[in-house]
């Protein structure tokens, strides 16, 4: 899998100030120096980025930022881990692959903490297509990721050349291994491999150290608050966030942060599918579903001539940014011809917890005749939707209690 460490493209470093220990121990087992007469190349390329990490701007901006990110992810990563016998140490490869970053992309097309490669990502069991983007998912990209180091490390005999691997591809690390005749990357290092490759494991080696040295080299060891505490909930097809977010108070964006995987921010239309929502949230928000049939599929549109975006979505009962969403849109901007993703409703307005919904004033209406219609009064009107006066206008939205009548 080939990905650059573009933040550190071109370096200009301090002199080697710290000296490297020998044998750097992981969890479960030893990066150790794999020759006497590579011992001082191996120490001057790790301290090289030890001190870039530390003692330079960019650098220390860097390893604070990323390493106070990985808290959003770091328990469950580690639980994974230890699941498949993988160091807990080989999360800071995530450090220098994405910045822990979940939905960053580079010019490559990798994407997510693991930065994984369509293809690859497919290999090792992520859904990728157009509804679904699976590498941005932190837990299904994990276990994804530990197969890959397991395979890779069964394949040339140490993390190094794992490491080495999984930057440049195996086939790369195949024929360094035939061509010179050694397992060991630091020989390997000297005469083949990408400047890439070469730099990539000392980076990941580097971080590892200064993160088990945290206040030697000036750092705080503040993480934000992980996000450990959060339920799965499979959904029908075609059930958007927003919805989701509406009946149950949890705010949209919490729930389009911990679900990136969501493309559109809708579950796909081929089955059931599983989101996270907060711990704690999961049984009220399947008594709600329970209880009311929201979705009637999805259909498209073409946009007509006049057409707004905004006046789409109130035809069928969507907010704008539920059809952004479902349309992959950066802006509002549409031109006649183009066709829309809908969400189709059954109920009109969104449904609300209270089982209210929202209705949009039309020509003719008056509010003793939607009170009339919809079996409340106008005192009743008035005061749920604060309004000082019964006058109303075209397109004006109005929050209904829904009569149990």
């Amino acid at each position: 899998m080939i990905k650059c460490f573009w933040l550190f493209l071109v370096l200009f470093f301090c002199p080697i100030l710290y000296s490297y220990p020998q044998n750097y121990n992981f969890n479960n087992s030893i990066v150790a120096l794999s020759s006497v007469n590579n011992s001082a190349f191996k120490k001057s390329k790790i301290n090289k980025y030890i001190n870039y990490f530390t003692k330079t701007e960019k650098g220390r901006v860097f390893f604070k930022q990323t390493y106070r990110r990985q808290g959003f992810f770091k328990n469950r990563i580690q639980e994974i881990f230890k699941e498949y016998d993988i160091p807990d140490e080989l999360i800071y490869l995530s450090m220098i692959e994405s910045g822990f970053q979940v939905d960053i992309v580079s010019s490559a097309g990798a994407v997510g903490l693991w930065q994984f490669m369509p293809s690859t990502g497919r290999i090792f069991g992520l859904r990728v297509d157009d509804w679904i983007d699976e590498r941005r998912d932190f837990e299904k990209s994990t276990y994804a990721a530990v197969k890959y180091f397991r395979s890779l490390k069964k394949k040339f005999g140490s993390w190094e050349l794992a490491m080495a691997g999984y930057n440049s591809g195996d086939l790369t690390v195949k024929r360094a291994i035939k061509e010179y005749k050694s397992r060991d990357f630091w020989y390997l290092s000297q005469y083949t491999f990408p400047k890439q490759t070469k730099d990539y494991v000392p980076q990941i080696l580097a971080v590892i150290h200064i993160s088990k040295n945290l206040e030697k080299f000036g750092f705080s060891d503040k993480i934000v608050q992980p996000i450990e505490n959060f339920d799965k909930i499979e959904l029908q097809p075609q059930t958007t966030l927003e919805y989701i977010a509406k009946i149950s108070d949890i705010k949209f964006s919490t729930l389009k942060k911990i679900n990136p995987s969501l493309l559109r921010g809708i579950t796909p239309p081929d089955g059931p599918y599983s989101i996270y929502v907060p711990y704690g949230s999961k049984d009220m928000i399947s008594r709600i579903l329970a209880s009311k049939n929201v979705n009637d599929g999805i259909i498209k549109y073409k946009v007509k001539k006049g057409d707004t975006l905004s006046s789409i979505a109130k035809i069928y009962f969507n907010s704008v940014s539920e059809v952004m969403n479902l349309n992959r849109l950066d802006s509002t901007l549409i031109f006649a011809g183009q066709e829309l993703l809908i969400h189709k409703k059954l109920y009109k307005g969104h449904i609300q917890e209270n089982s209210s919904f929202v209705y949009y004033v039309k020509k003719g209406d008056s509010l003793s005749l939607i009170a009339k219609k919809f079996k409340t009064t106008t005192k009743d009107l008035k005061k749920i939707n604060n309004l000082i006066s019964n006058k109303i206008v075209i397109g004006q939205k109005l929050k209904i209690i829904k009569s149990n009548e």
